[in-house]
């Protein structure tokens, strides 16, 4: 410091409300590991309807040791997850919707394992932050791709068909008279089977350039019993054109992965027969991102589109970068360059974007 400049003045109730934001965070992500534990080790599941346990019985129940159940339990206790009384620790039933009842509208818990992926990548996008920025979804782990699978299902099964679909003009239509439809980053394939047994007049064809996932996609469909309306094929959205022409075009929480975001609408609009239309589901975010500050949804958004989504989208050709939570703006102004006319937000759900098109 010169003489001319003065030791700023340090807000001491500000540095004490950031101590507490930051140990409350941290607190957040402690929580999260255990229960990503629970989920993984049916302990959620046990409790679901069962009442209050003692720690000895639902260690009896899950063939688990029961000192750990013991701390696992006390640990969830204190973070507000389960009640406890006594000796006992219950699950409620407004918890449990969240945390183990599988096709509930509030069942978010596989974002736990998205989370545990950010964790167990963090030499790599470190590597990535101080390199080209990319990181391959090759080299992300598994628990990251079932757990995307898993998180989204939830939003497919109750808001697909009920929500988003509905609010693109002319496309419940298409699909009822038996559209051809094409589903790019299909990932482990939910959506695109999803789509086939709810529009069953029409064909599903899902695409993805990562094998393994179109492998799970391809084992998903057999479990369903390999309906003759859906199928599966390596490839990126250029390779598309190669199945023929489609009515309808999808990309589910995926645009923002690719490489080349524009080039792959490009690709749908070339893929597209006249009138066929293009949809991508996006997570929420806002084109000022100074509006969300303190949304956890943001926070979450931001985390993800740091450590998993940008980076992959830097590591293919294109390197485009979009990010996971860039705004609508972004989106439609991509379909535009696309050739698309007239892209509209169909819907804003506050947990995700619906942006859709139309080929004239």
């Amino acid at each position: 410091m010169t003489d001319t400049q003065q030791t700023p003045a340090i807000d001491e109730a500000r540095v004490e409300a950031f101590v507490g934001q930051l140990v409350t965070d941290i607190a957040g992500a402690a929580t999260t590991v255990m229960t990503v534990l629970g989920d993984r080790l049916g302990l959620f599941k046990a409790m679901t309807g069962a009442g209050p346990l003692t720690a000895d019985k639902l260690a009896a129940q899950t063939g688990l040791h029961p000192r750990l159940v013991t701390e696992w339990l006390r640990q969830q206790a204190v973070s507000g997850y389960l009640t406890t009384e006594g000796d006992t620790f219950e699950l409620p039933l407004e918890h449990a919707l969240a945390l183990s009842v599988l096709d509930s509208p509030a069942h978010i818990v596989a974002a736990g394992e998205i989370i545990t992926g950010h964790f167990l990548s963090l030499e790599q996008v470190e590597a990535a932050f101080r390199g080209d920025g990319g990181l391959p979804y090759d080299e992300v782990p598994g628990c990251t791709h079932h757990g995307i699978e898993r998180y989204f299902r939830t939003a497919y099964v109750n808001h697909l068909a009920q929500t988003w679909f509905p609010a693109v003009p002319g496309l419940l239509e298409k699909l009822e008279a038996g559209a051809r439809v094409a589903d790019v980053g299909c990932g482990h394939g939910f959506a695109t089977l999803l789509m086939g047994s709810t529009w069953p007049a029409g064909t599903v064809t899902g695409f993805d350039n990562h094998e393994p996932s179109i492998a799970t996609a391809r084992a998903r469909a057999i479990e369903a019993g390999s309906p003759s309306n859906v199928a599966f094929h390596v490839a990126d959205a250029a390779g598309i054109a190669g199945h023929g022409q489609f009515d309808v075009v999808v990309f589910f929480d995926a645009l923002h992965d690719l490489g080349d975001p524009a080039a792959a609408l490009r690709s749908a609009y070339d893929a597209l027969a006249p009138g066929g239309i293009v949809v991508a589901v996006e997570p929420w975010s806002a084109d000022d991102f100074t509006a969300t500050i303190g949304m956890p949804i943001s926070r979450i958004g931001f985390a993800s589109s740091t450590a998993l989504c940008t980076p992959g989208s830097l590591s293919q050709p294109g390197a485009y970068g979009l990010g996971t939570a860039g705004g609508p703006a972004k989106r439609l102004e991509l379909l535009a360059g696309a050739g698309f006319a007239d892209p509209i937000l169909a819907a804003d759900t506050g947990f995700n974007l619906v942006v859709s098109a139309t080929k004239k």
